[in-house]
Formats: structure tokens, sequence, C-alpha cells
């Protein structure tokens, strides 16, 4: 019985100290995992990816044990960050490019670290690769084809300089003669044989040297005088305007404003920022105009007759415009489709603007003399011998969208209605441009197209029930400007003295001016004047006077909604400056009540390439 418990007793003994040996196997188990996991960044809510990718890359690289130079320096035993340091410590990159025969103020250019650059790469393959590196290497240009280049293409766009021509560089009012500037020489750097250079530096470890960039001289075509010769009237326009005494001041100004302006290869021009604000301050005169589809008396009115006929000889000249809007209403003094409207505010709102963009320098003269206004564009030619521009333009839709007005006149018999005016129709016209060669059409392609508002119909009538007869002392005659009725019937004013005028090298002709230097525009020169056939077909001009009574001027309480402002090439601005017809009477009423009337206007027309009578303002 006793040994039988001394057994049993043993046997628990090996039992505790088996399962005790198990679970502590299993202990150290466990901890040897966790250890591993965390050498690993794995299982630990502490480590991020990120901390062992920095833990990882901490690690200094291996050193190489195989023998390598670079250049002249064992790296064996080095890492790679060692045998970059070593090698930039003897080798530092300092090349520069130099001009032979610099300009003042040119200073030698540092290149861009391609000893930098090509270490990198040698480094990438020693260590890197996993293949067993050569044992030397030579900080040259080998594969630096692409960066040597584009180093040299940059100098290039520093040091070269293209050739100037002599061009026309101003223009003297006072004696009415251009100048012309000097030519000058170009340059061209050699980049073929500077990217040599810069290889043969590299190959020979010259990183801190020079590098001279040799350069050709490069010639302009034309000397100043040269230049002088060849330019001419590239595009030219004329229009006629009216016998308003105040429009024809304004036409007059804005002339004298755009006449002998400069414009340098790729330069802007903008007609308003050209003739700037148009104010009574700086001598403009009120004029009709359309402001919100009334007609109103504005300063500067009529100046659109200028920006038109300069839009169509740029069109001629072979220059494209940038900016051009069509008048609310049909123009008289151009076909519609071919005007350009401008606003009375010189600095916002609708604009004539285009860039020059031929190889030279240009200049615009423009002038007004006996109710003519002329345009022309001085430069040298960029059209082909024989080859001419111009515009063409056709109405493609007719429609009423100008009402009826009714006037108060109580000279008329109740119920009796007399048209005052039969309005107009308003119109979509299509333009253009046409391109001929010794005459013959080689090109008729769309350029833009045009919408103009129709006037409303004016009807005066009697609603008052009483009528008051005409008398012949109360007969009242309204004038709707300020030209004495010897003026309108033809007198040319003060017009009439005679000046020499200069338009290029050597051209002068005798051609009467104003005698009020101060306001009056020159006569065209002989280039100036240069007439072409025109292309485009001017309406005829009417066979008869309209009889009074005359067209009353749109009632206030009429006013139509101002157009938006267009983009180049669509449809109708919000500002036009009409010009009354050459056939127009002088205005008149009779009685109290009565309306300011004018005939009805005249059908419009278009200007021409001469200077030629025009129906219409």
């Amino acid at each position: 019985m006793r040994r039988k418990k001394r057994r049993d007793r043993e046997r628990r003994n090996r039992f505790l100290v088996g399962t005790t040996a198990v679970l502590l196997v299993a202990i150290l188990a466990v901890f040897a995992v966790r250890s591993v996991l965390r050498n690993h960044g794995i299982g630990d809510p502490g480590t991020s990816a990120a901390a062992v990718q920095e833990e990882t890359t901490t690690v200094p690289s291996t050193e190489l044990k195989t023998a390598v130079t670079i250049n002249d320096i064992d790296i064996t035993g080095m890492s790679r960050a060692e045998a970059k340091a070593a090698i930039l410590a003897k080798y530092r990159w300092n090349l520069k490019a130099q001009l032979e025969n610099p300009d003042e103020g040119e200073e030698p250019v540092i290149l861009s670290d391609l000893l930098n650059l090509r270490l990198e790469r040698i480094l990438s393959e020693i260590y890197d690769s996993g293949r067993s590196p050569k044992t030397s290497y030579q900080l040259d240009a080998e594969g630096l084809d692409g960066e040597i280049g584009a180093e040299v293409a940059e100098l290039a766009k520093k040091w070269d300089r293209k050739p100037v021509n002599g061009a026309v560089s101003g223009f003297d009012k006072e004696t009415n003669t251009f100048s012309y500037s000097d030519s000058k020489d170009g340059r061209s750097i050699n980049q073929e044989k500077l990217a040599a250079d810069i290889r043969t530096a590299m190959k020979e470890a010259d990183y801190d040297g020079t590098v001279t960039v040799s350069a050709e001289i490069v010639k302009p075509e034309l000397s100043a005088a040269e230049a002088k010769e060849k330019y001419k009237v590239i595009g030219t326009y004329t229009t006629k305007a009216t016998a308003n005494a105040d429009r024809n001041n304004n036409l007059k100004l804005a002339c004298a404003a755009v006449d002998g302006k400069i414009l340098q290869v790729g330069e802007e021009f903008s007609f308003n920022l050209t003739t700037g604000n148009r104010t009574e301050a700086r001598g403009y005169k009120p004029a009709g105009a359309y402001q919100n589809g009334m007609v109103v008396q504005e300063p500067g009115g009529g100046v659109c007759q200028v920006s038109s006929t300069l839009y169509n000889a740029v069109i001629r000249a072979g220059i494209t415009p940038t900016e051009r809007h069509a008048h609310t209403f049909e123009p008289s003094y151009v076909t519609p489709g071919e005007d350009a409207t401008v606003s009375y505010d010189g600095y916002a709102g609708p604009d004539m603007k285009f860039v020059n963009t031929t190889n030279s320098a240009i200049a615009i003269r423009a002038s007004f003399y006996d109710r003519t206004v002329t345009v022309s564009i001085i430069g040298i030619p960029v059209l082909d011998e024989g080859v001419t521009i111009s515009l063409k333009s056709s109405k493609t839709e007719e429609f009423d969208n100008g009402g009826v007005e009714y006037v108060e006149d109580q000279t008329l018999q109740p119920g009796v209605e007399n048209v005052v005016s039969g309005g107009s129709m308003g119109s979509r016209w299509v333009t253009n441009i046409v391109t001929k060669k010794d005459g013959e059409v080689i090109s008729d392609v769309f350029f833009h197209n045009s919408t103009y508002k129709g006037h409303s119909k004016t009807i005066a009538r009697n609603t008052s029930g009483v009528v008051i007869p005409a008398a012949g002392s109360e007969v009242l005659t309204i004038v709707e400007n300020t030209e004495t009725a010897a003026e309108q019937a033809g007198d040319t004013g003060t017009e009439g003295t005679v000046q020499a005028i200069h338009i290029g090298p050597g051209e002068t002709i005798m051609a009467p001016v104003t005698q009020a230097p101060a306001t009056a525009s020159p006569a065209p020169g002989p280039d100036h004047a240069i007439t072409e056939a025109s292309t485009t077909a001017a309406a005829p001009a009417p066979t008869a006077a309209a009889p009074a009574p005359a067209a009353a001027e749109p009632a206030p309480t009429a006013a139509a909604p101002a157009p938006a402002h267009n983009e180049p090439g669509t449809t109708a601005g919000n500002v036009v400056t009409p010009a009354p017809s050459a056939t127009e009477a002088a205005p008149a009423v009779s009685g109290p009540g009565a309306v300011v009337s004018e005939t009805p206007a005249a059908a419009p027309g278009g200007g021409s390439e001469t200077v030629a009578p025009f129906p219409g303002g």
C-alpha cells in the first residue's frame, strides 16, 4: 500500500515537470516569434510601413568589394555615398561659356552641372545594377548628347539675335515727312562647335574651365536707304462725308490722331487708345450718334467713319484685324458688313484693332479733305506682285424690327395720318475676303457675319381734337447741324489753300488743305492717293433727293435696348455714328406741337479705293 502511494506521487511529479517544460518551450517560442516580427515591423501597432522603409534606407550601402576607379580615384571598399563624396571633393563643376566678342554687359554663363549627372549614372551602374562593374570609369560626356544639346539651345536663345532691317521709325507732322532707322547686324552662335567643345572639356576633366563661343555676324537685308526706296502704300481706302460741320470737325481730329502712327513688327494698334477719349475738352463736337438704339448728340459723333475707313485699308494691305464690331444700324458710308464701330469712351467698349504681322514697321496716313476721308497703310509689300485683297458683302436676310412710332402734329386734321419716315428694315449680311491675282479671283472665302437693326416707321397724327392752322408766320425751321445754308449747298468754307505734302522718299504733291492747320489733317501725298480697281461694288446713288417732309428723329420714349457687344466677325455692336444723307434737305416743321423731321435716309452705299463722290454720310 505504501509502495503504491509512492509510485503515484512519482508519476504526478513527472507529469508536472513535463507540463512545465512544454509551457516553458511554448513561451520561449512565442517570444522568439514576436521578436522576429518586431524586427521586421510587423505586428507592432506603433511601427508604420514608412518607418520600416526609413529604417531600410538608412542602412549604409554595401561596401564595394571589387577594385574600381572613377577618373583617377579608387573607390574600392567605399559605399556609394562615400564614393560620391570622394569624387566631388576633388572635382568641382564650374564650366562656363563665354562669347568670343561679347557686347557690353554680356557676361560668361555657368553651364548646367553635367558632371553630377554623369557621376550619378556611373554610381548607379556600379552599385545598383546587380552586374559586376567595370574596373574604371571616366567622367566624360558619354550618354549626355541630349542634355548638351538642350544647354546649347538655351545659349542660342540668349545670344542669337535677328538682323534688323532699316525701317520707317517716325513721322514729322510739321514737315509731313517720315524718318527711317538704321539697320542692325544680327548674330548666330555656332551651336555645333559649342557642343563639341563642351564634350572635349569633360573628356579632359576641365570642369572648371571656360568654353569660348564663336558667333557669326548676320547682315540685314535692307539698309535705311534701301528700305526707304521700298516703302509704299500697301493698302488704301476712301469714304465720303456729309456737310455736317461738327461731324466733319470730329473726322478731322480722329484722322489727325492716327495720322503718322508707327507700328513695329508684332505691335497691336487700338483705335480707341490711339485717339483717346473723344471729348469736348479735346475739341470734339457733339454730332449725331446712335446710343441704346436712339439718335443722340454725342461728342465725337462720326469718328466711326474713320475707324471703318482704316479697317478697309488694313484688309487691303494683307493684314487681318483682331477686333471689329458692326454698327447697330446699317452704315451709309461703307457697304454694310464692311464697317467697324468704336465707342465714345476711348478706353472701353467696342474697338477696332489689328497687329502688324508684316516683316517690317508700318505707318498709317489719314487725312480729311473736301469731305473725304482717306486712310493708307505705308509699308514694304507683303502680297505678291499682282495680288489684291478686298471685301465682298451681300445681304442674306431682311426683317422688320423697327416698329411704328407715332408723333403728335396738331396742324393735321383728326383722323389724318402723315408718314414722316417710312423707317427701314433690319438686315443680315455675310462678308467674304476676295483675293485676286492679276485681276482673276483665286480665293473667295467667308470672313464674318453682321446683323443690323431696322429704324422705326414714324407717323404724325392729331389725337387732340384741336386743329391749329399752320400760319406762315409760325413756320419754324430746325437745322440739325451748325453749318450755314451755303455750306449745306456745297460751299467748302475755308478749304482752298495749297501745301506741299511728302508721303515717302522724294515724293511731293501740291494739295489743297484747310487754312486752319491746327485742326485739319494733311491732304494725301502721291502714294497716299494710289488707287486700285475697287472689287466691292457701291450701291447706286439715288436719282433724286427725297421730298420734304423729312424723317423725324426717334422719340426718346421709343429707345431700343442696347445690343450686346459682339466679338469680331459676328453681329452688331452698340454704338453708331450715322452720317446724314448727302441728299438731305433742311428739315422743317410748322405750327405748335410740330415735330422735327428729316428726309428718309439714303440707301446704304460703299466706300471705295478711289476718291470719288459717294451717296450718303
